[in-house]
């Protein structure tokens, strides 16, 4: 029992350590969005899926020795996978970078290709292991102790998973994680080989196996995918509406698996007397927040949801749980299992973002979640357990009780898919969120979740006055004012096209934006049509009222950059680290060769907006300045004017010659990286956010 709970513990371990690994590899390459996570969870749950009827099929279609040689088959395809890869790639599970998307059409579909070339045969075969080994264990063992082996590798899944952001990203550079993983993954390998040789397989007893019925697995199914939904539901609103905070990404996730561990573990730990009240009383704690325009605070939003997410998990993979079958069915059990969570994940990341036009997914979700607890513990329902657990046959009460409750929160949550009480012009949602026009009383804005775009003035005689982090008193403002002859500017990050404010005649400004959405919106040029301007969906006129229009690269800002040939830009501005998740790609010593390289000459000038409410990044800036020999200016604008909507603001200026940052700057509002403690240096081998949250 030891050997297979050890090897079962690993599998789970590397399953969970790969998925941040790998999906830190694809995030640069699409723009660092966080729709790149959710994409990279369904693509797991879609390969567990894979795993988990790879089991079944084995356990319930092959005899004897036949399962055995099975499944060391598919280990040893596994590893030639992972050796062919690595000798074309030069390292595991980083693909090279010919397999680079050009565009930004279609990233779901490209993403989902590009992870299964890196990890998918390897991950299938971990992820089939645990049910398979199990199914070994139950023929001997209860049901009840074989399935503790699934807790089990829920712990090592979560220790894997916190693994990398707490210990080996903020230590080890990406290329060597992606080998010390492969060499996990071969020790891995061996140990279950070695384990399903000398396993010794009981035949099936065909005879006396009960039948499962039709009800009995669609229970199971919905029961799995409403939890995996929600994950993926309550992830999306969080990084997009709540806080863009990276580390979000992994939190739900945790929460996640630890509902599997408290219930797949014993039976003493989910109670129906404890979990339905905090599940009313969590529920319409969200229902409240969802109910209002914006969150009375990030720290409320974050206890509520979170905790809804957790107690919900608990309920609802608790119920499930209560109707695990005997051991001749585990297999399917899990299999169903894995259905759900494939579903639930495809409808989130899949569906949603095609049907729905903001982030409605989260109380729809939550809707249907308590709704199907409350019917799954009223009395009567197919469950293949003969009795509730001790202690529990006087609850059903809770059932009748918490089945109205429940129809009030999903009419509570439903109520909710309303105008968050602003006046909206248009919503549009893609692959990289949902972004919305609104009408202000001072004139137009664009949001992004609660990330600030941008926002024009209505008044005629200030629609070509530069605002928001962009206005004239801003660092970027007072260098674009500084030159008075023609001016070549390269800007990562479109916005509303704010800085086209500062174009003159003459000037050639330049900009890249990976969100076409976000393109058609500005009124900059739609793919395959003509002109800048409303007459192509756009609502912000700063880049048809330019005197010289500047033109638009769709597109990944460093993938493009590293495709042209030297621009020889007097500026390039990156505006990219203010929302979202901030993209690492772009703030590391090779990206920052690459400007250089883009660059005229030593009087040439980059700028980096920093203004960020979760992450002080200018650390890194400072160490990435003295690597490149770069000299600073600080500008920091702490004081808004609401008249003309210029917000504060954090800008660094580089360059190699220090009169090019001698600007008309207010002392109290200048400074120079001098100042600034050192952070470690970022490259494309190594970058972590710990130690720069602003707590």
């Amino acid at each position: 029992m030891l050997r297979f709970a050890v090897t079962v513990v690993l599998s789970a371990f590397l399953l969970f350590l790969v998925q941040p690994l790998v999906g830190k590899v694809v995030l640069p390459w699409f723009g660092g969005a966080p729709a790149v996570w959710t994409t990279c969870l369904l693509f797991f749950q879609l390969v567990l899926l894979g795993g988990y009827a790879w089991s079944h099929l084995v356990v319930r279609r092959l005899q004897g020795p036949w399962q055995r040689r099975a499944h060391v088959l598919l280990l040893v395809t596994a590893l030639v996978s992972l050796v062919v890869t690595t000798a074309l790639w030069g390292t595991p599970l980083v693909p090279s970078n010919a397999l680079r998307p050009e565009g930004s059409d279609a990233p779901t579909l490209r993403l989902l290709l590009l992870l299964g070339l890196s990890v998918g045969l390897p991950y299938f075969a971990l992820s089939s292991t645990g049910p398979l080994l199990q199914a070994w264990v139950a023929q001997r063992v209860p049901a009840v102790t074989a399935m503790r082996l699934y807790a089990a590798s829920n712990v090592g899944s979560l220790v894997g998973l916190l693994a990398f952001p707490v210990f080996f990203e903020p230590l080890w550079p990406l290329r060597s994680l992606a080998w010390a993983w492969a060499f996990g993954f071969t020790l891995f390998a061996v140990l279950c080989a070695s384990l399903a040789w000398t396993a010794p397989v009981v035949p099936r007893d065909t005879a006396n196996e009960t039948k499962l019925g039709a009800r009995t697995v669609a229970g199971w199914i919905i029961l799995a995918a409403l939890p995996s939904a929600l994950l993926l539901a309550t992830t999306n609103h969080l990084t997009q509406d709540v806080a863009p905070i990276p580390f979000l990404w992994v939190l739900p996730l945790v929460l996640y698996l630890a509902s599997f561990v408290i219930t797949f573990d014993s039976d003493r730990w989910y109670r129906r007397g404890w979990a339905l009240p905090a599940l009313a009383g969590m529920g319409l704690f969200v229902a409240g927040l969802l109910l209002y325009p914006t969150e009375p605070s990030a720290l409320a939003a974050l206890v509520g949801y979170l905790g809804f997410l957790a107690v919900a998990c608990v309920a609802g993979h608790g119920e499930l749980v209560r109707r695990r079958p005997a051991g001749e069915h585990l297999t399917a059990f899990y299999l169903a299992v894995s259905v759900g969570g494939a579903l639930g994940g495809f409808a989130v990341a899949v569906v949603a973002p095609r049907v729905l036009r903001d982030f409605y997914e989260l109380p729809i979700v939550a809707a249907l979640m308590v709704v199907a607890v409350a019917v799954a513990v009223l009395p009567g329902l197919p469950s293949p357990r003969p009795s509730p657990p001790r202690g529990e046959g006087d609850s059903f009460w809770l059932g009748r009780a918490f089945l109205p409750v429940s129809v009030l929160l999903a009419i509570l949550f439903g109520w909710s898919i309303k105008s968050r009480g602003v006046d909206v012009l248009e919503t549009r949602r893609d692959f990289f969120g949902v972004l919305r026009v609104e009408r202000d009383p001072r004139g137009l804005v664009l949001m992004h979740g609660r990330v600030l775009h941008g926002a024009q003035l209505a008044d005629p005689a200030k629609r070509r006055l530069a605002t928001t982090y962009y206005a004239p008193a801003s660092g970027v403002g007072r260098l674009l004012r500084s030159y008075q002859g023609p001016v070549r500017v390269g800007a990562i990050g479109l916005g509303v096209g704010t800085l086209a404010a500062y174009v003159k005649p003459g000037d050639d400004y330049r900009f890249y934006e990976i969100s076409p959405t976000v393109v058609a919106l500005a009124g900059g040029k739609a793919p395959g049509g003509d002109g800048v301007g409303r007459e192509n969906g756009g609502h912000f006129t700063w880049l048809s009222d330019a005197p010289a229009r500047p033109s638009v690269v769709l597109g990944d800002a460093r993938t493009s950059l590293e495709r042209e040939a030297p621009n020889r830009y007097d500026v390039i501005v990156v505006d990219a680290f203010s929302g979202d998740s901030v993209p690492t790609h772009l703030l590391t010593k090779e990206a920052f060769e690459l400007y250089r390289a883009h660059l005229a000459s030593d009087r040439s000038v980059l700028a980096l907006h920093v203004s960020n409410r979760y992450l002080n990044l200018l650390p890194v800036v400072a160490r990435l300045a003295r690597e490149l020999g770069l000299h600073s200016l600080v500008v920091d604008i702490d004081k808004g004017h609401p008249e003309d909507w210029a917000l504060s603001s954090l800008w660094v200026l580089l360059s190699k010659d220090p009169e090019a940052l001698r600007l008309d700057v207010p002392a109290d509002d200048a400074s120079t990286l001098a100042t600034v403690a050192e952070g470690p240096l970022w490259t494309d081998e190594f970058t972590s956010l710990w130690g720069l949250v602003v707590w």
